[in-house]
């Protein structure tokens, strides 16, 4: 009896001692960070599922961050605590705050170790990936990539850029001539994966053609992104959807690695024929100094080739769908960009006579133009693929400064750098925070990012000072869509002289026309109707879904009509 009432009297104040706990945890320890009121359970998940739906269920996140921004007025972090589920997240909006996260520091020398996040990714990126190594594995990964990165090695490309941007002319003709309405992602993303193809392996994938022609490791990879499509309707279901990512991975994985064994050959049969090595793509350079393609060496460099295929692909067929939707509804951006290209490439728009003229002049002709690159920068401000996810290991007594002058220790916190809040920043961008404003950026059209670091070469174009509307200076770390700091994108120049190409050689040439949502509304006339700044008025809204990373929703339906010179 005396134990009964023991228990009797323990449990009550068992079960108080816990709440007290949990309530600290939950309302205590962190209260000196911007947050939402936290639930005692849920603490921000429920809040977090709410400002999800409220945007729409078929939105990436970034959207609902942005609004918990607004809701909060806009502080330059917040917490959103999802223990015990998940890591705490740190959504940093602040771009003075994100330079300390990535920049070199006393306790990390590379910048803030990637997140332990990224372990989804391994199906499609490998468990050695540049994107995921620290310390240095990943510095002598990054020294050993460097070379085929290089600005002076990729310029040596353009050949291979132009010959699959061809095939991708060819192919909008064809659309053009039959009418009908197309998903202008499978088109640009078949162009990018041919060019990423023969960059990185010299492989011609065929990405562009038919289905029972590609390259097994197209056909295989689609199945892999596939399967990482987020609009699972059973969260309980997940785990068919990560052996299903496993499964694809592996199969990617395996169709690799016979590319880079059948590379490694050829290489070595050029070093024992005593020939000198074209240098054509970034793998053979890289296998250059390699004497013996070991399991573990065979497994590295395939991981680094699924890397590229993966980051070198998407950012640059993102970029290209916001790129050619943007100008078909902002007519008078159209006709600036494609005035340059007169300039540049006399009146003909004539897609032959463009690629001979790159073909001929190469890097020449790419420097002149400074309103494309403006156009590209822009692009990638608004509508950049990802963020950056960090994480400062328990312990290490890591803080970050807020704009405010307080400190924070963040250790253990998913620290995720949103690009998508930061480069629409109204403190920096003024009242065309949201609007497609190309001209921002005339004067410096440069995409690199943090040379001063002592990493990355300069890219291009000419650097000044951004100014934005309202005369302020726009900071450059403002503008991060290949992130700052050591651990910047290898391929942002290899972007940068794609898209160049790509919309000298289109954007004269094609109309294109938004089909469903976001598209033009014709007047009474039947004619295009301007909003007051200078936009086509558009019906509904094109967003960005998460996909890995963060892509239009509905894969950019188009219709498109060749424009006769």
């Amino acid at each position: 009896m005396a134990l009964l009432r023991f228990i009797l009297l323990a449990v009550p104040f068992l079960a108080w001692l816990g709440y007290r706990f949990i309530r600290k945890k939950r309302f205590e320890q962190y209260k000196n960070i911007p947050r939402l009121p936290p639930n005692l359970i849920w603490g921000h998940l429920k809040a977090l599922n709410e400002f999800i739906q409220s945007e729409g269920l078929g939105k990436h996140t970034d959207y609902a961050f942005a609004a918990i921004s607004r809701a909060l007025n806009r502080p330059s972090i917040f917490l959103l605590d999802m223990r015990p589920l998940f890591y705490p997240l740190l959504v940093i909006q602040s771009h003075t705050v994100a330079e300390q996260i990535v920049k070199p520091s006393k306790e990390f020398k590379y910048s803030v170790l990637k997140s332990p996040t990224l372990r989804g990714l391994l199906p499609i990126i490998g468990p050695t990936s540049i994107i995921s190594a620290a310390g240095a594995d990943w510095k002598h990964l990054r020294k050993r990539f460097n070379p085929g990165f290089a600005h002076a090695h990729l310029i040596t490309l353009i050949p291979a850029i132009i010959g699959a941007t061809r095939k991708f002319l060819g192919r909008l003709e064809r659309h053009a001539k039959d009418g009908g309405e197309f998903g202008f992602d499978e088109l640009c993303t078949a162009l990018t994966f041919d060019i990423i193809g023969a960059v990185v392996l010299d492989v011609d994938f065929k990405s562009q053609g038919a289905p029972e022609n590609q390259h097994p490791v197209v056909r295989l990879y689609r199945q892999l992104t596939h399967a990482y499509d987020d609009n699972t309707p059973f969260p309980f279901l997940a785990w068919r959807k990560k052996r299903k990512q496993r499964k694809y991975g592996e199969a990617v994985d395996a169709a690799i690695k016979d590319v880079v064994a059948e590379k490694f050959e050829q290489t070595k049969t050029k070093f024992d024929e005593k020939r000198v090595l074209s240098g054509r793509s970034v793998l053979e350079l890289s296998l250059q100094d390699v004497d013996v393609l070991t399991k573990d060496e065979l497994q590295m460099a395939a991981d680094q080739v699924k890397s590229f295929l993966f980051a070198g692909h998407d950012t640059t067929s993102i970029l290209l769908q916001w790129a050619f939707y943007a100008l078909s509804i902002h007519p008078r951006v159209r006709s600036t960009l494609c005035a340059e290209l007169d300039t540049v490439f006399g009146s003909s728009s004539s897609p032959d006579s463009v690629a001979e003229q790159l073909l001929q002049r190469g890097e020449e002709a790419l420097s002149q133009l400074s309103y494309t690159s403006a156009v590209i920068k822009e692009i990638l401000r608004l509508y950049p693929p990802a963020g950056s996810a960090r994480m400062a290991p328990k312990g290490s007594g890591y803080t970050i400064r807020m704009d405010n002058g307080e400190n924070v220790c963040v250790d253990g916190f998913v620290l995720y750098v949103n690009h998508y809040i930061i480069q629409r920043d109204p403190a920096i961008y003024g009242d065309t925070a949201d609007d497609f404003c190309p001209e921002r950026w005339l004067g410096d059209t440069d995409t690199s990012m943090e040379s001063e670091y002592g990493i990355t070469e300069t890219v291009s174009s000419e650097k000044k000072v951004d100014v934005a509307e309202d005369g302020k200076e726009i900071p450059p770390s403002a503008w991060r869509p290949f992130e700052r700091g050591p651990r910047n994108c290898i391929g942002q120049e290899l972007a940068n002289i794609e898209a160049r190409v790509i919309l000298a050689c289109v954007a004269r040439r094609f109309e294109f026309t938004k089909v469903g949502a976001g598209e033009v509304v014709l007047g009474k006339d039947g004619q295009p109707q301007l909003d007051p700044k200078g936009r086509f008025v558009v019906r509904g809204e094109m967003y960005n879904k998460r996909q890995v990373t963060s892509k239009p929703f509905d894969g950019m339906m188009m219709k498109v009509k060749v424009v006769e010179s």
